[in-house]
C-alpha cells in the first residue's frame, strides 16, 4: 500500500510538472522535487499504511484464543 501511494504521488508530480513546464522541462530540479515527494510520502506514509495493513491481516485471520490469553498475560 505504501508502495502504491508512492507511486502514485510520483506519477502524479512528475505529471504536473512536465505539463507545468512543457516546452522546456528542466530535468534537474524536477528530479530534486521528485525524489523529495518520495521521501516525504514513503516516510510519512508508512505508519498509515502499516496500520491498514495490520487491520486488513486481523481482520482476515481473527485471533484465537490462545494468542488473547497471551496477550493479556503480557499486558498485566
Amino acid at each position: 500500500m505504501n508502495i502504491m501511494l508512492t507511486g502514485g504521488s510520483l506519477l502524479f508530480v512528475m505529471g504536473v510538472g512536465v505539463i507545468a513546464t512543457y516546452p522546456n522541462v528542466p530535468t534537474w530540479p524536477l528530479i530534486a522535487v521528485v525524489c523529495s515527494v518520495a521521501l516525504i510520502v514513503g516516510i510519512g506514509g508508512f505508519p498509515t499504511s502499516y496500520t491498514v495493513w495490520l487491520a486488513v491481516d486481523l481482520r482476515m485471520n481473527p485471533l484465537t484464543e490462545e494468542e488473547l490469553a497471551d496477550a493479556a498475560a503480557h499486558a498485566k
